[in-house]
């Protein structure tokens, strides 16, 4: 428990942070007061060893910076918004106590200085893979010996206190690594922070975007039943041909047909565009829609215009939607549905690959399911009479490859359409 307590003293976010003001600062303010506390115990050190050999300049520095990191890491653990002049004024601290500690060793500026900014550009290597995580490790490491073999066997000293050449080096290489050690435990710990925020943040975001998707899917699904119920569906039309497509589209992936279309972000928009196809029928007058006679061709052409309008609401009703692909694949279900593969459909008479593929898989669905349903001016037909009729109808009405498909998962389709029933 004592050791959690003191772990938590060194690495843990301060309790402001819950404030969600603070919240996404939290990241570096952990990293930031591990960096304040370790530094205030080198130079705690660095104290003790100025007092024993009695240097007045140098115990002066470090009792300042003794003071100055003790109170930096209670204001940043206590006062908001602190974190950013604590910085700034620990950023002055170091370069006014390297100034005189060039001063003490008497050491000769050179191009081994710049190894130390490369210490803290690795905060940038951000991936926190086991081989980015080395490649970090090693540019530190790389550059810590390389520093201290410069700086100990090439600069010439010409110190203003004179020591022996053994606690000079050591002076050295001990500050040396000291510095090193504290940049890869910070830069380390600020990588590690940000990975952890941006998991948070992934985690967050997807399951706000589910969120959002499952009522959007709700709403179109509560939309499309209003609808279908004016022509006298209970609902479960929109519901048992969503699910014919969700079945149809997988097994034609598991088979690897048409895989040059149907990538995981196609399918998704695919089932739910599903419950859209005949949202163009909000703008046919009801004494058509519902008429229990066989319509006149006069109303039969006014019954076709659902596909023309279904696309042009789609298009007017989402038109501030961002993903692109959905709304083509949406308006495309809408418009083509009744398309039929040998030309002999409505509302243009395209035929084979000139209809899109989420029309032609929404064809059968909705063509199976219309007749397996039982309405107010027809009686169901038996699921075998049904699929005997759409296995007649390959290469026809339907597209051949989708038919193949629909056939393999027969079981899975009686399934749905017994578990759905009106």
């Amino acid at each position: 428990m004592a050791s959690n307590k003191i772990i938590n003293f060194f690495t843990g976010v301060p309790k402001y942070n819950d404030d969600k003001d603070y919240a996404d600062y939290s990241y570096f303010s952990a990293p930031l007061n591990m960096f304040f506390l370790a530094c205030l115990l080198l130079h705690s050190a660095y104290l003790w060893l100025f007092s024993y050999y009695m240097i007045m300049t140098m115990m002066i520095v470090d009792g300042v910076c003794v003071l100055l990191y003790a109170a930096f890491v209670f204001i940043l653990r206590s006062v908001k918004g602190s974190m950013l002049p604590c910085t700034l004024l620990a950023a002055i601290e170091l370069i006014v106590h390297q100034a005189f500690a060039v001063k003490l060793f008497g050491l000769d500026p050179g191009f081994h200085y710049l190894l130390i900014p490369l210490m803290f550009i690795t905060v940038f290597i951000r991936k926190k893979t086991p081989l980015y995580s080395t490649l970090r490790r090693l540019i530190i490491l790389i550059a810590a010996i390389s520093f201290i073999l410069l700086v100990v066997s090439f600069d010439e000293y010409h110190p203003e206190y004179m020591f022996s050449v053994n606690i000079t080096k050591s002076l050295l290489v001990v500050n040396c690594l000291a510095a090193f050690t504290l940049t890869h435990l910070f830069t380390g710990r600020v990588v590690h922070s940000l990975d952890e925020k941006r998991s948070e943040l992934d985690t967050s975001v997807n399951e706000k975007t589910n969120e959002i998707e499952s009522m959007q899917n709700k709403i179109i699904i509560s939309f499309a039943n209003i609808i279908e119920a004016r022509d006298g569906s209970t609902g479960k039309h929109v519901k048992r041909t969503s699910e014919y497509v969700e079945a149809l589209v997988k097994e034609l992936k598991r088979n690897g047909d048409y895989i040059d279309i149907l990538d995981e972000k196609y399918m998704h928009d695919v089932m739910m565009s599903a419950p859209l196809h005949d949202i163009g029928k909000i703008t046919i007058p009801d004494s058509i829609l519902t008429k229990a006679g066989r319509l006149t061709q006069s109303e039969f052409n006014t019954i076709k215009q659902h596909t023309v309008n279904g696309k042009a609401l789609i298009e007017e009703a989402m038109s501030d939607i961002e993903n692109e692909q959905f709304l083509k694949v949406a308006k495309s279900v809408a418009l083509y549905h009744h398309e039929c593969w040998d030309g002999s459909g409505y509302p243009y008479g395209i035929a084979g690959d000139e209809i899109p593929l989420c029309a032609r898989i929404m064809t059968i669905a909705d063509y199976f399911d219309a007749l397996v349903a039982k309405r107010s001016y027809k009686a169901a037909l038996p699921t075998s009479v049904v699929f005997d009729n759409i296995k007649e109808q390959r290469g026809k009405k339907f597209d051949p490859v989708v038919v193949d498909a629909f056939l393999r998962i027969r079981e899975k389709i009686d399934e749905i359409a017994k578990a759905n029933a009106d």
